[in-house]
């Protein structure tokens, strides 16, 4: 009888079944796309603001599964540029049935395609600057009426990449819970090597210009999937423009500059709001400019809770000021309408920019003006190493300032 061990059957064992375990997994893969595919979303070009149910389970498994096939992309060629990983990806991708849109397919999604899950919208991959050690590679995926982006964060360790931050949404009942129009950036190592992560987008949705930008600042957490989370805000945005917003690192933190609602003037429409900030540590913190005209800076104050709004307010006329901010604060303007007579620039010094600002006061539709508000408020706005401050509200008109200039986003209006 024969006993010599039976080799040749276990080393081809050994061999294949990585193989088929491969194999399983980007079959899985394209099961879950198909399914994805396959949910009815209420006719095409109509599409239902509601995710069903198994989308709702679905739409986790997809992003695993092409977070799987990345980190395995990026192990097999650990030394390659994004440029490569990014061409090596789709290549992977593409052997597990999962085809990225064209640019023609993408340019045309929102009017042809546009209400199915199931599709690869795109996929980015980029090196963050200044750290050689890191890979961040989003994956976005078509959903009605836009998309929904996946943020992977790898960082390398000897030959090997390790996935240590991921910012998604998963579970969400309707379509605004995708993180539509993303974009995010790396801060540079600071003296200690910590570094953060900014990640903003726009929650999709079938209807109107005007939704909600969303942002965070994160830093690896305890694990890839609960990173730590700074900061986590979000305000109104209008979709309306070629560029609705931008986001900028700068030498203390971040900026995001939003086109927004104009709300001291609704002739007016829009102007471009700032959020600057200041990250120091764990701590975030909003730091000047607050907005780039006066103007803008008279509407984005007004906005503020007054022990924030008091920071840019003269201390020397403080409790006159404080009055008139509470009067025309968001809550209190219901049945008020306001609208900008002039912005005029007055002579100042080199060091301090000053303006006076007209700010004409009506009742809003059948309410007449509340008898305690004059018809017309005068405002008068400095500007000091780039930050604005309120100096001034008065009933009648300061002197020293003549001329009526209207408002920039009035000029703009004229033919």
């Amino acid at each position: 009888m024969n006993f010599a061990p039976r080799v040749f059957p276990l080393l081809t064992f050994l061999i294949v079944s990585p193989f088929l375990f491969l194999q399983a997994q980007t079959d899985k893969l394209h099961d879950v796309a198909e399914q994805l595919r396959g949910i009815d979303t209420g006719g095409k070009r109509n599409p239902s603001g509601d995710v069903p149910p198994a989308a709702q389970k679905l739409l986790p498994q997809f992003k695993a599964g092409l977070r799987e096939i990345i980190g395995r992309t990026l192990n097999d060629h650990p030394s390659s540029s994004p440029e490569s990983l990014h061409k090596l990806i789709l290549a992977d991708l593409r052997k597990a049935g999962i085809e990225a849109l064209n640019p023609v397919q993408r340019e045309g999604y929102y009017t042809a395609d546009g209400d199915d899950f199931g599709n690869l919208y795109d996929v980015t991959v980029r090196q963050p600057g200044r750290h050689s050690d890191l890979m961040a590679v989003v994956t976005n995926l078509t959903i009605p009426c836009g998309s929904d982006a996946s943020f992977n964060l790898y960082r390398r360790s000897g030959a090997a990449w390790q996935l240590i931050l991921v910012e998604e949404s998963n579970g969400y009942k309707d379509i605004s819970g995708g993180q539509g129009s993303f974009q995010f950036a790396v801060s540079p190592p600071d003296a200690e090597g910590n570094w953060y992560v900014v990640a903003a987008d726009v929650n999709p949705w079938c209807s109107s210009n005007w939704q909600q930008l969303r942002y965070k600042v994160l830093r690896p957490g305890e694990d890839a999937n609960h990173p730590s989370v700074l900061l986590d805000e979000h305000t109104s945005i209008y979709l309306g423009t070629d560029l609705p917003y931008r986001l900028t690192l700068s030498p203390q933190g971040f900026e995001l500059h939003i086109v927004a609602a104009q709300g001291l003037d609704d002739s007016i429409l829009t102007r471009e709001h700032v959020r600057n900030f200041e990250v120091s540590g764990d701590r975030v913190t909003r730091i000047p400019p607050l907005a780039l005209a006066p103007e803008d800076f008279l509407d984005e104050w007004v906005g503020l809770k007054w022990e924030d709004a008091a920071t840019w307010a003269s201390s020397a006329d403080a409790t006159k000021i404080q009055h008139w901010h509470d009067r025309l604060s968001r809550d209190s303007r219901e049945k008020i309408d306001t609208e900008f007579d002039f912005v005029q620039s007055c002579k100042t010094s080199e060091k301090t920019a000053k303006w006076q600002i007209g700010l004409q006061l009506e009742g809003s539709g059948e309410h007449a003006l509340p008898g305690d508000l004059p018809a017309e408020l005068f405002f008068t706005i400095s500007k000091r190493d780039s930050a604005f401050y309120v100096e001034s509200v008065d009933k009648e008109r300061p002197p020293g300032c003549p001329g009526n200039t209207l408002p920039r986003g009035a000029r703009e209006a004229l033919p």
